[in-house]
């Protein structure tokens, strides 16, 4: 008890108190202050680090000293009856110095961390300069009583801002990137900064029964609201609304009044329940959630079912039915509701871009680029038509265009993933390989990662022998799916872990993801990968080879991707005729268009006919070629290795400079300092893939390939004792444990 009143009597209590609330308004102020000043949100949790370590320090000063009137003094003795010296001495300077150098330290210390959260958190929209014209549309906040109706309010937003796009006054933002700070707790100011606009509109929709109140305001890039409506309509208004407020908002900006008549009307329908499924279909369709595209499909033929003259929910069922599967002909039906949607209305430019898409896939590449265009002329904003048009200009081999196409795309649509992972791929293949990071790191900035953010990293960092970087990467996405219930990230971890030669974590998470190690087809392709960085006399090879064998192969039965891992996994052990038949029939396979109804494999492999990529033909048609060396098949080989340097051009790939012969080619390529994406499927760093690949068995015996095979391996030993030192310090395995079992 004793102990306790000593306490009260220095005043131990009240500084207690007093630090506690002095700490709680610093945060307060700090809270609101970062937002102003754009400093990352993550950065205030160092000084909450920074109040909790300085708490102990304080209550230790307090307990020896008192702050008076006359300055610091030690804190009386018990018995006031005896008179005592208060006056400071030596130990006691030392003392203060102490508490005061770990107080500065541990403030400089978070000062320096919230400094770091500045310099990482890269602006997502990048740019030099802000168009003075430029805007961003948040989604509508949605203040219905029933909050599950939120795909009204997306809807009558991304209306507001097709109309806006339409304007050539404005340059607008697509809603792939503005709708990405959906819930955001970041400020106008730094969302303004993130996206590099000058305006940004936002507002909020309520609707009750048949009346709908609408709210927007206009905020500019200091923060300030420029502009501010309410609009109260019935429902069958709420396009009056859409036009309106788009009217409103854009002679704020440029300074003039723009008619209402100069503003499309939009798709309007005077059936409010088709309006009402048309958005529920386009909220599934855009979400990507579990059965999507089932409850799209449902909702877009309900809204068609209610008013046939509709066009949108045409083009929105086109997308539902055919995205994200294999050709068949679903997709001649995709073709026909696009170009419904256009007959409806000409001017609809999602229609455009559904039909580009369905175009593509039909091989009408020059139909495809057209409808592309056009839907990009009605619709500057529309972000997947920038895709579109970027892949047919791929396919018609104008690659620079294509290019030109998604860097355009990515000045209106800067946190659409597939567009940055295009163009972080270009500056990967350029050399580029900071540009290619900066550019896929924003997206892990955004407040809902998108999950290409980290596949993209992930293939980034494996190209390019970052290997450290890669596990790390694969980590997040591990702690993330294990979050969700799922699994994904956990064969790149065991993938990126084979490529470090630690064969021991490697095989623990290919179990982790193929349940306690039983494999089927569809792990054979991870599975399969790992193999790679063993060798064919490894146990996972004589597993693999066993597995292969006992599924069989069965011509007409199996799919193009499974009969390519069966002839690649036999290639590996060794049984090359197996495996080249294998391979050459699943490439073949691959060549077919089921929408046409052909189902068997073509008599001879075309490479601009396999849908797939160029860097994934190439390897694959490499081991094909090899494969047929070793069979005695060379004028087979010849003929697959010229195809590729007509198709693709092969001067920089180091493995078919050594496959025609050209060692010292080879030896050229790979040197250090020369661009390394010296193959197109083996990189820099691909130490343990190259010494067990039978591919290169002969090569690696030439002297110097021994020497720059040596350098690699010191690389990798380097980058493995990172992993390991990291691994040491934090059980990761522990940890997602944990995870799973909550």
């Amino acid at each position: 008890m004793k102990f306790w009143q000593e306490l009260r009597r220095r005043r131990v209590f009240r500084l207690a108190g007093l630090y506690i609330i002095g700490a709680w308004v610093v945060i307060q102020v700090a809270d609101i202050s970062f937002q102003a000043w754009g400093v990352p949100e993550s950065a205030l949790r160092y000084l909450f680090i920074a109040a909790f370590v300085c708490f102990p320090v304080a209550l230790v000063f307090s307990w020896y000293y008192d702050i008076t009137p006359k300055g610091i003094v030690r804190t009386e003795a018990v018995d006031d009856s005896e008179s005592f010296d208060l006056s400071l001495k030596r130990k006691d300077y030392i003392l203060l110095s102490a508490l005061l150098g770990i107080g500065l330290l541990v403030l400089l210390g978070s000062v320096s961390k919230i400094q770091e959260q500045i310099e990482e958190a890269p602006d997502v929209a990048n740019q030099a300069e802000v168009p003075d014209n430029s805007i961003a549309v948040l989604p509508f906040a949605n203040l219905d009583i029933n909050p599950e109706t939120g795909y009204f309010s997306d809807g009558i937003t991304e209306e507001i801002l097709d109309r806006l796009s339409s304007l050539k006054a404005l340059h607008v933002l697509a809603s792939n990137s503005s709708f990405a700070f959906r819930d955001s707790n970041e400020g106008p100011t730094r969302i303004l900064e993130k996206l590099g606009v000058r305006y940004l509109l936002q507002g909020s929709i309520r609707r009750e029964q048949n009346n709908v109140r609408v709210t927007a305001r206009l905020i500019d890039e200091k923060g300030f609201q420029v502009w501010s409506d309410q609009f109260d309509r019935q429902l069958e208004g709420i396009f009056a609304i859409q036009t309106e407020i788009a009217s409103s908002v854009a002679s704020q900006i440029i300074n003039e009044i723009v008619p209402l008549q100069d503003l499309p009307e939009g798709r309007t329908t005077t059936n409010m329940e088709a309006y009402n499924e048309y958005l529920v279909g386009k909220a599934f369709l855009d979400s990507r959630t579990e059965n999507w595209n089932e409850q799209a499909t449902a909702s877009f033929r309900k809204a068609i079912e209610l008013d046939p003259g509709f066009a949108p929910p045409y083009a929105g069922l086109a997308m539902a039915i055919t995205v994200n599967t294999h050709l068949g002909p679903h997709w001649e039906e995709g073709r026909q509701l696009a170009e419904k949607a256009i007959a409806l209305d000409t001017d609809f430019a999602g229609g455009h871009a559904a039909l580009g898409m369905m175009l593509m896939a039909e091989g009408k590449l020059q139909q495809s680029s057209l409808s592309s265009r056009r839907a990009l002329e009605l619709n500057p904003s529309l972000g997947f038509a920038y895709n579109i048009l970027a892949a047919t200009l791929e396919r018609l081999d104008q690659h620079e265009e294509a290019t030109a196409v998604r860097r355009k795309g990515l000045a209106v649509d800067p946190l659409n993933p597939p567009l940055v992972a295009n163009i972080a791929g270009t500056e990967s293949d350029a050399g580029n390989f900071d540009r290619a990071e900066q550019l896929l790191q924003r997206l892990l900035y955004l407040p809902k990662p998108p999950p290409l953010a980290y596949s993209g990293l992930y293939f980034l960092y494996d190209h390019w022998g970052r290997f450290a970087d890669a596990v790390a990467i694969a980590k997040q996405t591990v702690r993330l799916s294990v979050a969700s219930g799922d699994t994904a990230g956990m064969d790149w971890l065991a993938w990126a872990y084979g490529n470090l030669g630690m064969t021991e974590d490697a095989d623990y998470w290919m179990e982790q993801e193929f349940n306690d190690g039983k494999l089927d087809v569809s792990t054979l392709g991870t599975a399969r990968n790992l193999l790679r960085t063993r060798g064919a006399d490894s146990e996972l090879g004589a597993s693999l080879h066993q597995l292969v064998n006992h599924i069989g192969f069965k011509p007409g039965e199996d799919h193009p991707w499974e009969l390519c891992q069966f002839g690649l996994v036999n290639i590996h052990m060794g049984d090359y005729e197996k495996g080249a038949y294998q391979l050459d029939y699943g490439l073949r396979l691959y060549q077919a268009d089921p929408r046409k109804g052909q189902t068997e494999a073509d008599s001879s492999i075309d490479i601009a006919a396999i849908q797939t990529s160029p860097d994934d033909i190439a390897f694959l048609m490499h081991l094909l070629a090899f494969a047929y060396q070793q069979v005695g098949q060379d004028d087979e080989a010849q003929e697959i290795l010229q195809a590729l340097s007509d198709a693709y051009g092969m001067e920089s790939n180091a493995l078919h400079q050594i496959m025609m012969g050209n060692t010292a080619g080879a030896l050229q390529i790979m040197q250090p300092g020369h661009w390394n994406d010296w193959t197109s499927d083996y990189g820099p760093g691909k130490y343990y893939e190259i010494t067990n690949d039978p591919a290169w068995s002969e090569a690696i015996k030439i002297p110097e390939f021994q020497a720059l095979l040596a350098e690699m391996k010191e690389d990798v030993d380097r980058q493995r004792s990172i992993v390991e030192a990291i691994d040491a310090e934090h059980d990761f395995r522990s940890e997602i444990g944990q995870l799973t079992a909550k």
